[in-house]
């Protein structure tokens, strides 16, 4: 058998359009084959070529649109067969210049069930899953999630970080399980992390609304969480169970962007509008401790700030303070 001939049927059992006859031969060929293939390849060639292969494997598995569901063995097995076949016909001839590229996010054999996509570059992957949903996966996070995922549900699993945009359906949740919390959504964009060292999860919405919960021991009907709206997180203690509520460190317009873009000036207006505004453009709930302080007059040029900052430019204007609690901004002060 040539190398073309080796290398066609590879590609083709990896994209499960081979004969039982040429699997069997591949998986075969694969098991006889020794832990280690002497070869007389220099090992920084044979790092390039190997992240050659892989880059032109995870092409074929991860098309732009969606990826490929396949049997996890598949995977596994043909991108070994492919990359000690190509070192063994590799050392009967010079080996030819490649460029050094970084490795890419590819799917690998889980215990459980199912595919999981890994990031190992140092910058976000684009993850295109079958139901249309984007995830972005930080470095070194992974998710998996079953064969027949979009069939009757939509269910992964996280570790790490990522971004979701889940594309909507009404019939059929998207469910993120990351350790013990669980988060639910019909269609909209938020992040979860998890941060290992610190031993919390931390959710946080873009738009629209996410529901985070997690089970309660014994008790199926009954869930321990918060729904969370734009510009809102929880983050959850790992070890005492804890779901606290918060706002994002730094929220972002809700609003239209042609909204957004109009001037954010006010003058001699009464602080609770000014604080409606707010709320409206961010989705913020703000609250006045004393109501004495709600007609103080603001004049205020706030445009191009973070919401944080034109609130202490804000209160700093009525010598008054901000406090957040949970999910809402409390506005602390002696009024006018």
């Amino acid at each position: 058998m040539t190398q073309q001939e080796f290398n066609d049927i590879s590609k083709r059992y990896l994209e499960g359009k081979t004969t039982e006859e040429e699997e069997r031969f591949l998986e075969e060929w694969f098991q006889n084959q020794p832990t280690q293939y002497p070869v007389n390849v220099p090992e920084n060639q044979r790092k390039n070529l190997e992240k050659r292969i892989w880059r032109q494997i995870h092409a074929q598995i991860r098309p732009v649109g969606h990826i490929i569901q396949m049997p996890l063995t598949w995977v596994s097995g043909a991108a070994a067969c492919l990359l000690v076949g190509v070192l063994w016909w590799h050392s009967l001839e010079p080996p030819p210049q490649v460029a050094s590229t970084a490795e890419l996010s590819l799917p690998i054999k889980v215990e459980n069930t199912g595919i999981e996509v890994k990031n190992t570059t140092e910058l976000e992957q684009e993850v295109r899953l079958e139901d249309g949903t984007v995830v972005l996966l930080k470095q070194n996070s992974s998710i998996v999630y079953d064969k027949t995922f979009n069939r009757t549900k939509r269910t992964v699993y996280l570790k790490g970080q990522a971004f979701f945009k889940v594309k909507r359906d009404v019939k059929k949740p998207f469910v993120v399980h990351t350790g013990d919390l669980t988060t639910e959504v019909l269609g909209t964009s938020f992040w979860v992390s998890h941060h290992e060292k610190s031993n919390t999860i931390e959710v946080s919405v873009t738009t629209g609304k996410v529901s985070v919960y997690t089970e309660k021991p014994n008790q199926k009907s009954e869930k321990n969480g918060v729904i969370l709206t734009p510009n809102q997180k929880v983050l959850y203690d790992v070890v005492s169970k804890n779901i606290v509520p918060g706002i994002v460190e730094n929220p972002v317009p809700i609003v239209a962007p042609e909204v957004v873009n109009l001037p954010f000036v006010f003058k001699e207006t009464c602080l609770q509008e000014v604080l409606d505004a707010l709320s409206l453009r961010y989705g913020v709930e703000f609250v006045i401790a004393n109501p004495s302080a709600k007609d103080c007059k603001i004049t205020a040029d706030l445009n191009g700030l973070s919401m944080f900052t034109q609130l202490e430019l804000i209160c700093k204007s009525i010598d008054a303070t901000y406090e957040k609690r949970g999910t809402v901004v409390f506005i602390n002060g002696d009024g006018c």
